[in-house]
């Protein structure tokens, strides 16, 4: 075979070992749910690039198998041309024939080094790390057949790689794991801020969903001494009176005892009690009944006892003692951060205080109301 058709050839091998390289990684690289939705559309090379994924270490066999024979092939073939015409160049100088002979082979070597290192192994990598799921897709249907072509020679040294893996005390995976912990998302998270993929706003929603997970009730709740309390023998008026000058839309109802709870009562409904019987006791049916929880539940576990009885409230009790007070939007400000609304006056000083709330305001409105029809 002629020089000139061996460095065809040389070229051919390297970029074959470029392609192995950009399919190693790329399956490795690419995230499944985008291979998924282009699957799901129809795309052929997605199809195959999933497949790839659930059997990673057949195609990381036949991947490597590639790598190793091209390389051997390289250096088989190529070195000796390349360096032979090194060797017919320091000939013609005055230096003996050994050290022609020997600068010839290493510079060969070297050359041949550094073209397979830079197109064949760095390039392809770079490129597939860049843009994994094109890459990905582009090429698993040709790796497919070089696959099925070589799956004996794969299916050997899987077999030898599943031993030597066993002996080190590891169970060998067929794909890599998808599935992350709640601490492992939150590195990603700050991975991704850092990286500018992520806008402050959404990073912090993020974080605050993450850190939900872990957050108890007691964090959150607004503490005993910050709850308004009404005596369940108040009348409505006294309730009302209540209401306004705390500026909570919630007040609590206690039976005989101080750490009684007996339900609370809500602004609005007290807005409806008709105007002739609010010199009376509070009527049957207008105390809400509330959750009960301990303070060491998790908000996660109350958001769904809230979500399955479809009540909004719950007093924080401890061995019949009653420490506190939380609502949903606490559970939703533990997420988003802190909630306010138009009628909002300025910051709040507690966490689970509702003060001056939208529903607080409009019993103030509705009162006025009220009092101004009265007077005229």
């Amino acid at each position: 075979m002629s020089p000139l058709l061996i460095l065809l050839f040389g070229i051919v091998l390297i970029l074959a070992n470029g392609f192995f390289v950009a399919v190693e990684f790329s399956l490795m690289a690419a995230r499944r749910g985008l291979i998924e939705e282009r699957a799901e559309a129809g795309s052929l090379g997605a199809r195959r690039a999933l497949d790839g994924m659930r059997n990673l270490n057949v195609q990381l066999a036949a991947s490597q198998l590639g790598i190793s024979v091209v390389s051997l092939l390289l250096g088989w073939l190529i070195e000796p041309v390349v360096g032979s015409a090194f060797e017919s160049l320091f000939g013609l100088t005055a230096l003996p024939e050994s050290v022609s002979n020997a600068l010839g082979l290493a510079i060969g070597l070297i050359i041949i080094a550094l073209v397979h290192m830079v197109i064949g192994e760095m390039v392809p990598k770079s490129l597939a790390l860049s843009a994994p799921e094109a890459v990905a897709i582009a090429l698993a249907p040709v790796h497919r057949l070089v696959v099925a072509f070589v799956r004996p020679a794969v299916a050997g040294l899987y077999w030898l790689a599943r031993i030597g893996t066993r002996l080190v005390g590891v169970e060998p995976a067929d794909e890599l794991a998808q599935a992350h912990t709640a601490p492992e998302l939150a590195v990603m998270v700050a991975e991704s801020r850092a990286g500018g993929e992520l806008q402050l706003t959404e990073h912090e929603l993020l974080v605050g969903a993450l850190g939900f997970l872990q957050i108890q009730v007691s964090e959150v709740m607004a503490p005993r001494q910050h709850l308004v309390t009404v005596p369940n023998t108040a009348t409505v008026a006294q309730a009302e009176e209540l209401v306004h000058q705390s500026g909570h839309s919630r007040v609590l109802v206690l039976g005989a005892a101080p750490d009684q709870v007996t339900g609370f009562l809500h602004a609005k409904d007290l807005i409806a009690v008709p105007s002739d019987m609010r010199s009376g006791l509070l009527p049957p049916g207008i105390v809400r009944v509330a959750l009960s929880v301990k303070s060491d539940d998790r908000l996660e576990d109350l958001m769904q006892k809230m979500r399955r009885t479809r009540r909004h409230v719950a007093v924080v009790m401890d061995h019949g003692q009653l420490l506190g007070l939380v609502t949903l939007e606490d559970i939703l400000e533990a997420i988003v951060g802190e909630i306010s609304d138009e009628s909002d006056g300025g910051p709040r000083v507690q966490r689970g205080l509702r003060e001056a709330d939208s529903e607080g305001e409009a019993y103030r409105r509705e009162e006025g109301r009220t009092s101004g029809d009265a007077e005229q």
